[in-house]
């Protein structure tokens, strides 16, 4: 009897053992997983820069609001954005602004500070402080200002690959850190107004498109200037980034080609590319702008609309490295732009696109992406 009562334990042991072994293997294969593709951390000043700003708004967060802000890098949240203005109730993903103390919101405006350039810096605030006191005015009963959403991916703590995103009316910005490279695709822009405080949010956006156009002689203006609807070609989705998984070349529809373009218009070509661009800090910028370059001659040019300054236009340039669209959704007062990286680029190294796979039901069925679509801030025009 003491036999069979010790065989059973040394059994019982053993199978113990064994599931300890494999508990121990599936849990460092999830860590390696979870870690694949995290780049060290960088000593480079302009990103130690960039993580002591974000440590600083982390630190200044509770341990509760923290973690409702914090995902994993990759997770479906990256791609859950939208122009649509978020509704009172809804929950965006991450921290609402308003949850925030007014430190903590100062906090993450320094972030933003060292991301962008000075102009990218300016039209975020005029955005998050200026036009949406003007949409609150519309209907407060459902569109209030303040309702942007803050979600951090990552532990710029533990790791040099991180990045944060900013969403709500108007606004969507996707933030990545990983090692020496910073990106900051995709990044949704609109206004309405157009001018607050005395200052045209997106006149750059503007004027340099028309300097452009009208710097081509009639044979280019043939060739860029198209028929069709304005409207967004890769804009934001109701809920989720639609073109998650799509390349955009069965978007570009010819236009003008800037090996067609002398070395003035080029030039001006490039200043608008870099109206874009440079939203974000400079030195960054300039790495973007140098791969930008690089296929400066197969770059496309696609203008619809009005030809004149009072006139509604949409224009989008397509280049190896940016994807660039504006439209004036309603009038000259409300444009909406968008900014991405071809060929599968948006999101960085963590994407989804980078491991294809169908995207969740979560993101058709989930209660708090659905949205009214009355209230959807986007049109085709004419």
């Amino acid at each position: 009897m003491l036999r069979k009562i010790l065989i059973i334990f040394i059994v019982m042991l053993m199978a113990c053992i064994i599931a300890l072994t494999i508990t121990i293997f599936d849990a460092q294969t999830v860590e390696i997983e979870k870690t694949k593709g995290v780049a060290d951390i960088s000593t480079k000043p302009s990103i130690v820069a960039l993580t002591s700003a974000m440590k600083n708004f982390r630190a200044s967060l509770s341990s509760e609001l923290l973690a409702d802000a914090s995902f994993p890098l990759g997770h479906k949240e990256s791609y859950s954005w939208t122009n649509t203005p978020p509704g009172r109730n809804d929950d965006r993903g991450g921290i609402r602004f308003d949850a925030l103390s007014i430190d903590q919101l100062t906090r993450f405006y320094e972030v933003l500070n060292v991301f962008l350039s000075d102009d990218g810096y300016t039209k975020v605030s005029l955005i998050t402080k200026g036009t949406e006191t003007h949409i609150s005015n519309i209907n407060p009963s459902f569109w209030a200002s303040n309702l942007y959403y803050i979600a951090l991916f990552g532990n710029p703590e533990t790791d040099g690959s991180w990045g944060f995103q900013l969403d709500g009316h108007h606004l969507a910005l996707n933030f990545l850190v990983h090692g020496d490279a910073v990106f900051i695709v995709p990044a949704f822009i609109g206004t309405r107004l157009a001018t607050v405080n005395g200052t045209e949010v997106l006149e750059n956006e503007r004027g340099n498109a028309f300097a452009l156009l009208n710097s081509l002689d009639e044979n280019q203006r043939t060739k860029a200037i198209q028929t069709g609807r304005r409207r967004l070609q890769v804009g934001p989705g109701r809920s989720t980034d639609p073109f998650l998984n799509h390349d955009y070349s069965e978007f570009v529809g010819g236009g003008l080609k800037a090996s067609e373009m002398n070395a003035s218009q080029k030039e001006h070509l490039r200043n608008l590319i870099k109206t874009y661009v440079y939203n974000l800090e400079t030195e960054f910028a300039d790495i973007w702008m140098t791969d930008i370059d690089a296929g400066l001659d197969d770059t496309y040019f696609v203008w619809i609309g009005g030809t004149t300054i009072n006139d509604p236009i949409y224009y989008r340039v397509f280049n190896p490295a940016v994807w660039i669209e504006f439209n004036n959704e309603s009038g000259l007062d409300h444009i909406h732009t968008i900014t991405r990286a071809p060929n599968g680029n948006d999101y960085g190294i963590f994407a989804l696109n980078r491991v294809p796979k169908p995207l969740p039901e979560h993101y058709t069925s989930a209660d708090h992406h659905n949205v009214i679509d009355g209230l959807f801030d986007y049109h085709d025009e004419e």
